[in-house]
């Protein structure tokens, strides 16, 4: 898909389509090294797009101002796309699943057909140190931490984690295959369950691990 036929569609479906990039762009940021100040810019535009575009949607507020505003919001954000989507094939660190998943064009001519769900069991271990742990992720006939995915078999690894008196789980995904969690002073010496599992950049998750309690510091 070229970058013009990727920005031009209706209202609706480009609101969802930068939506989807910025919530991609924060999941990601760190694995993919963006630009702080670039995804700050992100943030505004969007929020400004999204601002003129419900006050333009509603009947009662929609105007031939709200109309110029929408269309003003929405130029400032498809200029800055534009450049941004061409940041994002160009980055060698985005797989060209994500960019399938966020409806961006493959920076290959050639087709790739999606991922499957995982069906293969994936091994945690965990390295501790201070006030911080490491959680990697690897598969039972390696035995052993890796440092990358591999061929593209998998996205990356869905985490789940509890830490002691906590109200709920925490639920983060990881494109390499290892994720340090930081944690505060005040829980340190309390228990944390962990369990991982493989996903395809759909989110569709393989078989959970079994759980793993460990002491936080």
């Amino acid at each position: 898909m070229s970058g013009r036929a990727t920005l031009n569609r209706s209202n609706a479906s480009f609101i969802a389509l930068a939506e989807a990039l910025h919530s991609q762009s924060h999941l990601h940021a760190d694995d993919w090294r963006l630009d702080a100040a670039q995804l700050a810019t992100f943030d505004a535009l969007l929020d400004v797009a999204k601002t003129a575009y419900d006050a333009n949607s509603n009947r009662s507020t929609k105007n031939a101002v709200s109309t110029a505003n929408k269309n003003a919001a929405f130029g400032d954000l498809r200029a800055f796309l534009s450049l941004y989507i061409n940041t994002l094939v160009g980055n060698s660190r985005v797989p060209d699943e994500a960019l399938n998943y966020m409806g961006l064009r493959s920076r290959h001519s050639r087709r790739y057909a999606p991922l499957p769900r995982p069906t293969d069991p994936i091994v945690l271990s965990v390295k501790r140190r201070h006030d911080e742990m490491t959680v990697h992720a690897s598969r039972p006939e390696h035995g052993h931490p890796t440092d990358g995915v591999g061929v593209k078999k998998h996205y990356g690894f869905m985490l789940r984690y509890r830490i002691e008196g906590a109200e709920r789980e925490e639920i983060l995904i990881s494109t390499r295959l290892r994720h340090t969690l930081f944690f505060d002073r005040a829980d340190e010496g309390k228990k944390i369950t962990l369990a991982a599992a493989w996903v395809n950049p759909r989110l569709e998750t393989g078989p959970w691990s079994e759980d793993i309690n460990e002491i936080i510091g």
